[in-house]
């Protein structure tokens, strides 16, 4: 009995003891508080600190004090994290019912897993990242001299694929995000301190030109869609984030002022015929026609003129900026001043910008902050806008121009046009480019104000509103002239105004937990936005000169007045989840609502997630292993493209069409037709995206490695269905459309980059590459299977067709020069003229005759794989940088070639040696002026390699520090750099880079005289004080 009673009592003692302990340990706890500051002593406020592997956490005030409650007693780990300052971990001993006091400095990161990169509405470390985003700094946008800054993209980051359009000074630039795009506009969104802006492609301007590149704290690009996807049915083609500068907090007052001045010039040209050689080729290809010749004495001429020599120039090209900026505890600005001008190389062109812009931003209360960003701009432009299918730009005029004219006659005045009759009734090329021209004017006005209100410590509402406005004044005054063959008895006039407006308004509600084990951060918010745009037209002719009023006595006069509207209402949400910082996982989610889709589709609903592990936290890995740091990433998502047109669901009406009635017999009666049947089903085009990569740190943090996987499947891309011509519909040209979401098409392919720092002796250098593959396959394009385009001397250049790449060349394979009549004769019938030294064209079909059936593809514009790369070094005070870029595997169709060899054609030649009995090595076919074998048709004959290799940027620099002045200045920096130095190509045109024809990828690598990029000399000047 008292054993059993002992037990029993042991027992109690037992449990009564783990009571007391464990009782015990609940009540031990302790406390820790303190203060955390900068590298210079000053708060910092809104930082996580929080206990490692629990719950426990704060978040410090706006004096940068903190206090963490309830903590076991024991050793701990203290986390201190906050962006933009490396994370910090502190470890102490926390003693039963004590406050402990620790005051932490926190440190300006400099580990690029610290790096802090904006996304959308929102800002993340790099480490955190689960997407695919890479961000591009303020130094690398300013190295090159460029009107706009897409030219700054280029070759800077894997999967971004940016080229120029036109080389005119504001010309258009295309950039493409992992693919060659769309059917329809692949231009990505862009969003400037929250504001968006979409780019439509073009040739000859860019929207983006209106931006300071001098005022860019950095760019952020959205590659895939789980990063991109709270954007919605506008970010199909990726979003680039741009953020301009504005005041730090304790910063002293600051005025920089930059400069840069340099020479353009032409790095390439067509090597022409002479005069002499011309006018001898002439008679040869009349006497080869059985024609008279048109010269009798050719040799008499000489060297003649260079007509592109004569309207080209070296040109100058400036760029000045003066910012001021500051700021203290409680509010902060930034002021800036900049001024760009760039002459073009052809006398004519020109691109002027003067922009304003004020940041500001102002603490209330401990709760409330208030901001705003305004960028005043006014740019003025003389571009070159012809289109590539025509010979109407100035390029192509005086490259095309009889050498045996001279520039002035012998009063010195413009030289005529002979009127012979052989002569083209064309004007004096330099008489063009020196006409009357007034550049238009683009005002704007792009203005964002917020207000964020701290509800709770860690729960924040955000409300924004932003106005966007545009004015642009064209105006066109033509001349009379009498220049011999070459008359205008009417002076023309034409005017446009046109006005777009944007206002936007967002509120947002942003909640945020942080601790040592989760990681939570919420945003939910909504949108609304209305766009409104008018344009006005006006033209007419006088019979004199003089003229600047448009007035109702005037000729052939037109008025045209266009209006277009568009909202835009959204909701959307993100929730991000970490744990333990090992494994992250984002979910994005929008809902849009659109007034450019069919009433059967008005909202659309997109969703993305993404994770990612970032295995390197893990205990497993080694801490002092070759890789220092490893993340796995993958995502899906999907995604819209928006940009459809405005009306594109309903039907349309055209003027100007001509009825074939109620006139005199062999005319026309002008009047309207409807062009298309209206769709409500219209909608969005969907793009569904899918990726997974590696991030990967290496050697102590000097190498750093990304690579993915990327797949985009476009689907429900717009095309216009042709309908039968009984339906009576037409757009004046021929049968009208339907409007459908029918076409499909994938883009996928693999990114890589790497970069590396390091150290030797006095020199620190940084090396980084990037490649991008392109594997482009058109699925569906509705009826008929394929879509032709670029009509050229009545001949479509491309076809889009399923199972193919976008817009890939069309036309006969090209197989020689026939050397012998004998050899025609045997081969397939091609044409009753076709003789020796004619192109010869395969026979594909084998049907013995050369007819549209023999017709295939002959090259894609698309590359294989695009790359790019960059050198940094530095040593004492010296830098030098050199960045490059090139494309590899597509093909150009040179159009140029084809019509300096088209001897149907009076005007000159390049300077070629053509097939002849005694010349018979040549690869030009002979000089016949009627070519009856039709030399000059779609063909591989004027398809070549077009990959390029370009050195973009060497620049070297000097910085004398404040010491080195005895001034009052944080420093002095001056430069000296050369643009576009070296382009290595097999292409034999002027230059590779011809971008596509209105930003269209349907007609994209045709070369048609395109303005060419230029070699560019500068030295510049940046200091602060």
């Amino acid at each position: 009995m008292f054993e059993h009673t002992e037990v029993k009592m042991s027992k109690i003692k037992f449990f009564g003891l783990v009571s007391f302990l464990l009782i015990t340990n609940i009540y031990s706890q302790g406390a820790i508080e303190g203060r955390i500051t900068d590298e210079a002593g000053l708060p910092v406020s809104g930082a996580n600190i929080y206990v490692k592997n629990s719950d426990l956490g704060s978040i410090s005030d706006d004096e940068g004090y903190y206090k963490v409650t309830s903590i076991p007693t024991g050793e701990i780990v203290l986390i201190v994290d906050f962006i933009g300052y490396e994370r910090a971990e502190n470890i102490t001993t926390i003693v039963s019912d004590e406050t402990k006091n620790l005051d932490i400095s926190l440190t300006t990161i400099v580990l690029s897993g610290q790096e802090v990169v904006v996304v959308g509405y929102g800002s993340q470390r790099k480490s955190q990242l689960t997407g695919a985003v890479v961000s591009i700094s303020t130094e690398e946008l300013t190295k090159g001299v460029a009107a706009s800054l897409e030219y700054a993209l280029q070759g800077k980051a894997a999967g971004v694929y940016v080229y120029s359009n036109s080389a005119t000074p504001g010309g258009g630039v295309s950039v493409r995000i992992r693919g060659a795009g769309g059917i329809n506009n692949s231009e990505p969104l862009y969003v400037i301190d929250g504001v968006p802006l979409t780019a439509g492609g073009s040739e000859t301007n860019s929207p983006l030109s209106s931006i300071n590149p001098q005022d860019i704290q950095s760019i952020s690009i959205l590659k895939d869609a789980a990063s991109a996807g709270i954007y919605g049915a506008r970010a199909a083609n990726g979003v680039i984030l741009i953020t301009t500068k504005r005041g730090k907090g304790h910063e002293k007052p600051t005025l920089s002022y930059s400069a840069s001045y340099g020479s353009q010039s032409l790095s390439n040209t067509t090597e022409m015929m002479d005069a002499a050689t011309y006018a001898e080729f002439i008679n040869m290809a009349n006497e080869n026609a059985g024609l008279s010749t048109v010269f009798t004495n050719p040799a008499s001429f000489g060297k003649g003129t260079d007509w592109m020599n004569v309207i080209s120039r070296t040109a100058a090209v400036s760029n000045e900026n003066i910012s001021f900026s500051g700021g203290n505890e409680s509010e902060n600005f930034y002021l800036s001043l900049g001024r760009f001008k760039q002459d073009g190389v052809v006398i004519g062109s020109s691109f002027e910008r003067i922009s304003i812009r004020v940041n500001a931003d102002k603490k209330i209360s401990d709760q409330l902050i208030v901001g705003s960003s305004i960028n005043l701009s006014r740019t003025k432009q003389d571009a070159f806008g012809a289109s590539r299918e025509t010979n109407n730009s100035p390029i192509t005029h005086a490259t095309l121009f009889y050498p045996t004219i001279p520039v002035y006659d012998s009063n010195g005045d413009y030289s005529p046009t002979p009127a012979n009759g052989f002569y083209k009734p064309k004007a004096n090329p330099l008489f063009v480019v020196e006409g009357l021209s007034t550049p238009p004017k683009v005002k704007g006005m792009r203005g964002n104000v917020f207000a964020e209100y701290k509800i709770l410590p860690n729960l924040n509402f955000k409300t924004s509103g932003s106005y966007t406005y545009g004015n642009t004044v064209d105006e066109n005054i033509g001349r009379i002239y009498d220049l011999g063959a070459a008359v205008s008895t009417e002076q023309s006039i034409s005017k446009s105004h046109s006005t777009r407006s944007t206002w936007l308004i967002e509120n947002t509600l942003n909640y945020k937990y942080i601790s040592g084990i989760h990681n939570v951060n919420i945003i939910a918010g909504q949108s609304a936005e209305e766009f409104k745009g008018e344009s006005l037209f006006a033209s007419g002719e006088y019979d004199q000169q003089g003229h600047r009023v448009i007035e109702e006595t005037a000729a052939n006069l037109n008025l045209t007045n266009f209006i277009q509207e568009y909202t835009l209402a959204s909701y959307f949400g993100r929730v991000n989840y970490g744990f333990k910082g090992k494994y992250l996982i984002t979910a994005n989610i929008r809902y849009d609502g659109s007034s450019k889709f069919g009433s059967n589709n008005r909202w659309g609903l997109f969703p993305a997630i993404s994770a990612a592990w970032n295995i390197s936290h893990e205990d497993f890995f080694p801490k002092e292993a070759f890789v220092n740091t490893l993340k796995l990433r993958m995502g899906w998502g999907q995604v819209g493209n928006d940009d459809i047109g405005n009306y594109s669901f309903s039907s349309n009406v055209v003027s100007n069409y001509g009825y074939g009635f109620g006139n005199t017999e062999g005319s026309r009666s002008t009047g309207s037709a409807v062009n298309s049947i209206p769709n409500p089903d219209v909608k969005w085009e969907t793009v569904t995206q899918y990726s997974i990569g590696v991030d990967a740190e290496l050697l102590d943090r000097k190498l750093s490695i990304v690579a993915e996987y990327y797949n985009k499947n476009h689907t429900d891309m717009l095309i216009g269905v042709p309908q039968s011509a009984v339906t009576g519909l037409s757009n004046g040209l021929d049968q009208g459309t339907i409007i459908q979401n029918i076409a499909e098409l994938t883009n996928k392919g693999i990114e890589f980059s790497a970069n590396y720092s390091g150290k030797i002796g006095k020199i620190s250098y940084n090396v980084g590459t990037n490649v991008t593959t392109i594997d482009n396959k058109v699925i569906e394009v509705g009826p008929g299977g394929k879509i032709l385009s670029f009509p050229f001397k009545n001949q479509f250049q491309t076809r889009t067709e399923e199972g193919r790449e976008l817009g890939e060349f069309y036309g006969w394979v090209a197989d020689g020069i026939f050397q012998s009549q004998s050899e025609v004769t045997s081969h397939a019938f091609q044409s009753s003229g076709t003789a020796a030294g004619d192109i010869r064209f395969k026979d594909l079909n084998g049907d013995n005759v050369i007819d549209e059936s023999d017709k295939t593809f002959t090259g894609s514009p698309i590359p294989d794989f695009v790359y790019g790369f960059n050198l940094n070094l530095e040593y004492n005070n010296f830098d030098f940088s050199v960045q490059a870029n090139g494309s590899q595997g597509n093909e150009i169709l040179n159009l140029s070639t084809l019509d300096l060899i088209d001897n149907t054609r009076s005007e000159n030649k390049m300077n070629f040696t053509p097939w002849s009995s005694s010349n018979t090595d040549s690869k030009w076919p002979r000089a016949h002026s009627q070519d009856p074998n039709f030399n000059t048709r779609p063909s591989s004959y004027f398809v070549e390699d077009g990959s390029y290799l370009r050195i973009k940027v060497i620049q070297l620099g000097y910085t004398f520090t404040s010491d080195m002045l005895g001034l009052n200045m944080s420093g002095l920096r001056i430069y000296g750099s050369i643009q576009n130095p070296i382009t290595i190509t097999k292409y034999s045109g002027v230059d590779p880079e011809v971008g596509n024809a209105d930003g269209n990828n349907l007609i994209s690598g045709i070369d048609h005289f395109v303005y060419p990029i230029s070699r560019t000399f500068s030295v510049g000047i940046n200091y602060s004080f």
